[in-house]
């Protein structure tokens, strides 16, 4: 049957906005047309990008209204850094899309929108009209220049801004408490794991330390609601805050995620399997969306990554397999996550049970995309529209052509897309070598990369096994780097063409593909097929490569994560 048995409801994951003209009271935005612009070489460096952000959500929801679909769910991570006057912008947005278009939402918090009990300062730099930068914090004491966090400038103009400022439960959710966070009329049911009472009060748990001794009182945010009748969202605050002993201060889950959830916060897996039982009985049809990924999402292949690379940040993210059960057990079989600006699905079988896990790519990364769920009789149908035709805008890019003259920052095609899917491919190109290559790989084999073309790589798999030290030194003359994202004759690119490609595979999966220029992808096949014929020596600069390869192969033919169905039977995928 079509897939029409309850409205469609739009996925939003990691939109991160940043509004460019919040006023956080530095001089220079009077200087530049009132902008609060971030600098392109923080971007550069950043897992995300900032200023594009705004734009990108509005972009992504006036193509959801455009389509007719009422229901949206936030997943967490929707400010910045959950800065009062970024939520304050948030707020309005989605006031003016509910009043305007009928919009409803569904929000959770993520890691960067609030923090523990009291909050937190933050700090950030923005771009004067002449492409310097100034600082804004929440924090007095960072006034005093030596006080200043790691990686800021001692010679900047400080400005101290309240509005920079990130607030903690239950203050930080009170803008936008109108979305979810709190029962509203229109509601067919809503509740929590304590009850129906919306209150903060009545809301609270003990948080406690990981050595027991310090126990703190702590909102929960999680809710159950049914917006139609027979459809229940489960919407899990998937935060962790463990204070620390001897200390006002707590530690995050932004690492741990879900494998914090079964150890701190049992209330709410109690609660889920509460929650899975009545669905059932009730006939009610069940969903439930977090932050953070219930399962591997990068195609099973967390083993082989730290086999490669060691352990990275990503890897420390990946929840652990009871975490997987943990939902089957409760009767959940399809979750929805954000967190790490990842497009893909996984999938977990124990007995006759299953989890699906999709999970929704960030607004601010590569591939900027949000998913449409449309569930039928036993089935979902997921969708994966992109934003990649979204202009850049064009005051915004002044402000980074005179930051480029300013400062003299290379950064790889970004200022110079004129289209938002061309900025976040340029910038993930940007990252694999200038921050990925750096932290994260080992120094030989990045050294490999850096000095071999493609052609190079391919000449490698026909020699007997040398190290990775023998295999530079065989190399010819080094090859100019800086033109990583050019076309051509595969075999003549730098082989950080590839290191490129494997993270848009690895960030995008089958959604990427159209990122990866046909000549690229058959030389990749034949690259893969030189190196699989044989086993190569653990250590070997040919064992490295052929690893690198096994992965990519794996990001790009595993489960479908672009248009698909899941039967919600048997746990079985076909390709839309």
């Amino acid at each position: 049957m079509p897939f029409q048995e309850f409205p469609p409801i739009a996925v939003i994951a990691d939109a991160h906005v940043h509004d460019p003209a919040a006023d956080f009271g530095f001089p220079g935005a009077a200087r530049t047309g009132g902008l609060s612009v971030r600098p392109l070489t923080e971007a550069a460096r950043s897992t995300r990008v900032f200023n594009e952000s705004l734009a990108a959500f509005r972009t992504a929801l006036d193509d959801v209204a455009s389509r007719g679909i009422r229901h949206v769910v936030l997943l967490g991570d929707y400010t910045d850094d959950g800065q009062v006057a970024t939520t304050a912008s948030v707020a309005a947005i989605l006031k003016d899309y509910g009043e305007r278009h009928g919009l409803v939402f569904f929000a959770l918090p993520g890691n960067h929108d609030i923090f523990a009990d009291a909050g937190r300062h933050r700090t950030k730099r923005f771009l004067n009209a002449n492409g310097s930068s100034a600082v804004v914090t929440s924090h007095p004491v960072t006034v005093s220049r030596d006080a200043l966090p790691p990686g800021i400038p001692h010679d900047r103009a400080v400005t101290v801004s309240p509005a920079m400022f990130c607030p903690g439960y239950p203050d930080g959710l009170t803008p936008v408490a109108a979305h979810g966070y709190f029962p509203q009329p229109s509601y067919r049911h809503w509740e929590t794991p304590f009850g129906v009472d919306g209150n903060a009060e009545g809301r609270m748990f003990t948080a406690v330390s990981s050595s027991g001794a310090t126990r703190r009182p702590l909102m929960e945010a999680s809710y159950l609601v049914e917006p139609v009748d027979g459809l229940w969202l489960l919407m899990i605050d998937a935060n962790v805050f463990v204070p620390i002993d001897g200390s006002d201060d707590w530690v995050d889950s932004t690492s741990a995620g879900w494998n914090a959830m079964l150890v701190h916060k049992r209330h709410v897996i109690d609660w889920m399997a509460d929650v899975g039982a009545r669905a059932a009985r009730l006939g009610k049809r069940l969903v439930a969306f977090s932050h953070y990924p219930a399962l591997d999402p990068l195609d099973g292949t967390r083993a082989a990554e730290v086999a490669l690379l060691g352990p990275t940040a990503t890897s420390g993210r990946i929840p652990a397999e009871a975490v997987g059960e943990a939902f089957i057990a409760a009767g959940i079989a399809l979750h929805f996550s954000g967190h790490l600006h990842v497009n893909d699905t996984a999938r977990m079988r124990r007995g006759s049970g299953f989890l699906v896990n999709v999970a929704v790519p960030s607004l601010v990364g590569f591939p900027p995309a949000y998913k449409i769920l449309r569930l039928g009789e036993g089935g979902a149908e997921i969708e994966t529209v992109s934003l990649g035709e979204m202009p850049m805008d064009a005051a915004i890019g002044a402000l980074y052509a005179a930051e480029a003259q300013h400062t003299g920052v290379k950064t790889g095609g970004m200022a110079e897309a004129v289209r938002y899917g061309d900025f976040l491919s340029a910038h993930i190109g940007h990252l694999a070598w200038r921050r990925h290559l750096k932290r994260e790989w080992p120094a030989m084999l990045a050294a490999l990369l850096r000095a071999a073309t493609l052609g190079d790589l391919a000449g490698l798999a026909v020699r007997p096994a040398v190290s990775m030290e023998d295999a530079v030194a065989l190399l010819p003359a080094a090859h100019d780097r800086t033109q990583a994202s050019q076309e051509g004759e595969p075999a003549a690119l730098p082989a950080i063409a590839f290191l490129g490609d494997w993270y848009r595979l690895r960030m995008a999966s089958d959604a990427g593909l159209a990122s990866v220029s046909p000549p690229r992808l058959r030389f990749y096949d034949r690259l893969s097929a030189l190196y699989q014929a044989q086993a190569w020596p653990d250590g070997s600069a040919q064992g490295g490569i052929a690893a690198m390869l096994v992965l990519f192969e794996a990001y790009r033919s595993g489960l479908p994560s672009k248009d698909f169905r899941i039967d919600l039977q048997t746990g079985e995928f076909t390709v839309r």
